[in-house]
């Protein structure tokens, strides 16, 4: 690993060790068989990418960040914050399916990431560019600040019966004493399609 790599990989660990607290108490601790494993960086991916290397535990992962995300630090902190959201239900070594819930999850830890340190007017910036680049995320984003805005602790609450966010089933709102719209947790628990 080159001298730049390695500060790269400092800078990363120090971002995921200051935002970790704010991640989990937004969203809940990582799943019990959840582990991050450390970060490399690449300039061969356009995203980060987690990596799930052993069956055994395939909830163990690294996290590959593109070398291209350090040029630009409001990029960079919302990509770690997203993949540190994730990582909280990682997909695993089987690549299970996302949903919509968990997909905006991760954007809107980063959308609170990005207002905190940038600013208002750099968050309107980053959803613009979400919606005209990535509209399927401004969508999940959308429809879970809707559950957020009507109950704070929702991914909470749920991740309190499914630790894994894409797991989460219909009845398991009203377990967990969540009141929404049917057609909002329709939404939340469709399959995530770019």
């Amino acid at each position: 690993m080159s001298q730049t790599e390695l500060t790269q990989v400092e800078k990363l660990e120090k971002l995921r060790t200051a935002w970790l607290p704010a991640v989990e108490f937004l969203f809940g601790t990582p799943a019990e068989s959840a582990e991050f494993k450390g970060f490399t960086v690449s300039e061969d991916i356009a995203k980060p990418i987690p990596h799930f290397g052993d069956a055994s535990q395939p909830f163990h992962y690294t996290l590959q960040i593109p070398a291209r995300s350090f040029s630009n630090e409001v990029m960079l902190l919302a990509d770690l914050i997203q993949e540190m959201t994730r990582g909280l239900y990682p997909v695993g070594i089987d690549a299970k399916d996302t949903n919509a819930l968990s997909e905006g999850a991760a954007i809107y830890g980063a959308v609170a990431a990005v207002k905190q340190v940038f600013g208002e007017q750099t968050v309107d910036s980053y959803l613009n560019a979400l919606r005209e680049q990535g509209f399927a995320y401004y969508d999940a984003f959308s429809y879970v600040s809707v559950l957020l805005t009507e109950d704070p602790q929702a991914i909470k609450k749920l991740r309190e019966i499914k630790p894994f966010l894409y797991e989460v089933e219909r009845s398991d709102f009203d377990a967990v004493g969540i009141e929404i719209d049917r057609r909002i947790k329709d939404i939340l628990l469709m399959k995530f399609r770019l």
